[in-house]
């Protein structure tokens, strides 16, 4: 069986791994990189502690500069290179039919929910999403919480409205 192609009318969400029509917020790069900076730096700082209560003193230096390595490569590595592709990959369509998700460089994960599938749309806004302008959107559904963001704030607006406006109208 041949589907056809995706159009807004078409009640046919998007081939797997084909792009969404909407991307995340201009700041998703921004806010992912000072979130994995700070999620490092704390991990970090609480492994470097409880080393330092180990008593072998040979133990400690190794696993301080273990620790150290990995820091410096998850600053080098994560922050420039993988949250970019994360960014850069990620893309979604809403309708009144389905939700379409996809990411992923190297492994692709596309995610399709049907409208009548989704019990809830929350909009999420932590200090963080909100110092960058964003919010995430989390899609409850029988089974699964899907999430989707950051997101500028209409666009998770339009999203919800899209869904709860599909919800509500007769079955066709």
């Amino acid at each position: 069986m041949t589907v056809p192609a995706s159009t807004p009318s078409s009640g046919y969400p998007p081939a797997h791994g084909t792009r969404g029509d909407s991307v995340l917020a201009p700041r998703a790069l921004a806010y992912l990189n000072v979130r994995e900076g700070a999620t490092t730096v704390l991990v970090t700082t609480a492994l470097a502690v409880a080393i330092a209560f180990l008593p072998d003193p040979g133990w400690r230096t190794a696993l301080w500069v273990i620790v150290g390595i990995l820091a410096v490569v998850s600053l080098l590595i994560e922050l420039p290179w993988l949250n970019r592709k994360q960014v850069e990959n990620t893309s979604y369509t809403a309708t009144a039919d389905y939700v379409y998700i996809t990411r992923g460089w190297l492994w692709r994960r596309t995610t399709v929910i049907a409208t009548a599938q989704i019990l809830n749309v929350e909009v999420v806004q932590g200090p963080l999403l909100r110092a960058f302008d964003a919010v995430s959107v989390r899609f409850t559904c029988i089974s699964e919480v899907e999430g989707l963001g950051p997101l500028e704030p209409r666009a998770a607006e339009r999203i919800r409205a899209t869904v709860l406006h599909a919800q509500a109208e007769p079955a066709r």
